[in-house]
This record gives C-alpha cells, sequence and structure tokens, in this order.
C-alpha cells in the first residue's frame, strides 16, 4: 500500500474536520501541513473544554490511522506537533479522565509519547 504524503492527509483532514475545513483548506492550500496539524490540535483542545470525550477519542483515533498510513514526513510531523500536544491535553482532564482517554489512545501515540518523555528526563 502506498504511503500517504502530507497533501493527501490533508485532505482526508478536511474531510474529517467538518467544523475547521475551510481553515485546513486554506492551510493546505499554502502548503503548510505543519498549521494544519496545528489547526486540528487547536480544536482538541476546543473538544477537551466541552469535556467531549468520546468525540476527543474518535478524532484521536483517526489521527493514529493517518499516522500509520503516512510517509515518514507525515510521521515526523503528527510526532512533534500531535504527541507532544497530548501533554497539554493530560493538564486539562482529571486523572480518571485522562485514563479513559490514554485507554483508547493508539499504541503508535503512546509509544511516541513514552519515548519524548525518556528523552526529557
Amino acid at each position: 500500500m502506498q504511503k500517504l504524503n502530507q497533501y493527501r492527509v490533508g485532505m482526508y483532514l478536511i474531510l474529517h474536520y467538518r467544523e475547521i475545513r475551510s481553515e485546513i483548506n486554506l492551510l493546505i492550500r499554502k502548503h503548510n501541513f505543519a498549521g494544519a496539524l496545528q489547526a486540528v490540535v487547536n480544536h482538541l483542545r476546543v473538544l477537551s473544554a466541552d469535556r467531549n470525550i468520546d468525540k476527543l477519542c474518535r478524532h484521536i483515533h483517526f489521527l493514529g490511522t493517518l499516522y500509520s498510513r503516512g510517509n515518514h514526513y507525515v510521521k515526523y510531523m503528527m510526532e512533534n506537533l500531535f504527541v507532544r500536544s497530548l501533554t497539554g491535553l493530560k493538564r486539562i482532564y482529571s486523572a480518571e479522565e485522562w485514563t479513559r482517554i490514554e485507554y483508547r489512545l493508539p499504541l503508535s501515540f503512546l509509544e511516541i509519547q513514552k519515548r519524548q518523555q525518556q528523552a526529557i528526563y
């Protein structure tokens, strides 16, 4: 199976994130994949404010699917932008809520998060 490049992943993001479709579309047309991922992270923070854990987990699972199908550049960007943002999301939720979210995170994201935390310490 062919790996997805940043443009194709951007198209999937446009289709999946209806609420911020125009923003992602504009950023992808300007070849700003990092900006599109940051828009997704900001959207997830908005969902976190609403405490909609199920919807948040569905979106994170979708990003995990894109990560696994992405090429090297897509994976690199998602590791550096999205997975690092999980630490910020963790601060928003209580320990019990975060445990529910963490249980539903894709394994690849958990492994990356663990690697990143080990690199810090």
